[in-house]
């Protein structure tokens, strides 16, 4: 279709959608509450539905002698939309409701599409007039321009309780009617059943935080979290901004074929090694696992490369953050402080789950506060700023006692580890999952094992406890 046969089929839909506003109250509504002003390509048009809506906002009845008043009174432009007599004609092209409704899409695709032309166009003027000093920056910005075009094809309207509840009691009947599902998990399986007992499952649209200090096992955990979703068949985002992705995939062969993590650096393997290796890699070769391992990434390039792969992958089904205390704004240096910066990861990242549809969790580290205590840690250990705990959905800990051991503990324990333990599950490190914030279910604490050696966290049946 050429340019101008586009205008000519765009100008008789909007005289079909203005002859609806003119002639029908029933589509008044429906079409006020779809389209706007600017919808509108033809001038004329855009006077003559703002013209309607204003009388619709004044309760005043809307019909050819009241827009024509409204136009020539109150807006002083009767003559800009061709007088009288265009009104009059605008409303003798309604032929029904059902016809408006159809031009109302065409209406609403050409806005979209000029739109989406006009933001590309500024896109590539920008980059001719202005001085980009930070080309990925740019790019990201007009990524997110285009995408805040196109993610408008639906506005999101109210919907009954009588929906919403219809909906939840069929998933109710559906999760009733499943034997193979996991009773206590509605959502994305954690693959632990004591942890599923309290989370009931990564939830959709929910910002879940992961912290712990450093060599405590985030990373590890997160790895074993992100396999045990990719092994249901879900699909997966692992951002990794302190891992490249070669290590990412050693750690997850180790845990995988339970193959000691230094033997896979070394390339010292046995025979039986290469047989669990092969089985590992015929596992991982059918999991929807999708690594970005590039450091020190802004929150835009995340949320952009997200989207991006949502687009292309619908299926992705849950994001992993590796770690939040390396993602910047766009905030220059010293501009604003990390705290509030990091308030506004945290409630980007919230919104990012909402617009995905999908559960994001985010690792972040915890202050030293509960080390120089050696306590258990507590949500206002969270570090940074209080908003990471106001915008989460759920905020796990990840808590080892042979961690807050005085130091010297700490060496003759490593010494004593160290000597004959080289088998995959020989160092056995009891670790507590402590649920400290759950929006929608109970807080409470899970013992899992971290076998140090492989990387792997093994659940113990019996470990849910301390439910609140």
């Amino acid at each position: 279709m050429s340019n101008q046969e586009f205008y000519n089929n765009t100008f008789e839909a909007e005289q079909a959608v203005l002859g609806a506003l003119l002639k029908s109250k029933d589509a008044r509504d429906e079409i006020t509450t779809s389209l706007t002003d600017d919808d509108f390509l033809d001038k004329r048009h855009q006077l003559v539905f703002k013209a309607v809506f204003s009388l619709m906002s004044l309760g005043i009845d809307v019909d050819v002698p009241s827009v024509v008043d409204q136009l020539n009174t109150s807006m002083k432009a009767l003559d800009k939309v061709g007088g009288v007599q265009y009104i009059y004609e605008l409303g003798e092209t309604y032929i029904g409701d059902t016809n408006a409704f159809y031009h109302v899409r065409i209406i609403k695709d050409a806005s979209l599409s000029r739109k989406l032309i006009n933001t590309m166009q500024g896109c590539i003027d920008g980059f001719k007039k202005e001085k980009i000093l930070d080309v990925s920056q740019y790019i990201a910005e007009c990524e997110n321009k285009i995408l805040g075009v196109t993610q408008n094809r639906r506005v999101a309207e109210f919907v009954s309780a009588q929906e919403v509840v219809s909906k939840v009691t069929n998933k109710l009947k559906i999760a009733q009617n499943d034997e193979n599902k996991n009773k206590f998990c509605i959502g994305i399986t954690t693959g632990y059943n004591t942890l599923d007992r309290y989370t009931q499952g990564w939830q959709k649209g929910n910002l879940v935080i992961l912290a712990a200090r450093p060599s405590v096992g985030k990373t590890a955990l997160a790895i074993n979290l992100m396999y045990n979703a990719a092994s249901e068949g879900k699909t997966v985002a692992f951002f990794s901004l302190e891992m490249d992705a070669e290590s990412i995939c050693r750690r997850l062969i180790s845990a995988v074929a339970g193959i000691n993590s230094t033997y896979l650096s070394t390339g010292n393997l046995q025979s039986d090694d290469w047989m669990a290796l092969e089985v590992a890699r015929t596992k991982l070769s059918k999991a929807k696992i999708f690594i970005d391992d590039t450091s020190a990434q802004k929150l835009n390039d995340i949320r952009t490369k997200a989207k991006k792969l949502k687009a292309s992958h619908p299926d992705l089904s849950v994001i992993f953050i590796d770690y939040l205390g390396l993602i910047t704004t766009n905030a220059k240096l010293g501009e604003v402080s990390r705290s509030i910066e990091v308030g506004e990861i945290s409630r980007s990242l919230k919104s990012l789950a909402r617009e995905l549809d999908i559960p994001v969790i985010c690792l972040s580290q915890l202050s030293r506060a509960n080390e120089k205590s050696a306590r258990q840690p507590i949500l206002s250990d969270l570090r940074d700023s209080g908003s990471i705990e106001q915008d989460a959905d759920q905020v796990l800990f990840i808590h080892r006692d042979d961690y807050q051991k005085p130091e010297k503990q700490q060496e003759e324990q490593k010494v004593n580890a160290n000597q004959d333990s080289d088998g995959p599950f020989d160092v056995d490190r009891p670790t507590k999952i402590i649920v400290a914030k759950n929006r929608n279910g109970k807080v409470g604490t899970v013992e899992l094992h971290f076998m140090v050696n492989i990387g792997r966290f093994v659940e113990i049946e019996s470990s849910a406890d301390q439910g609140e």
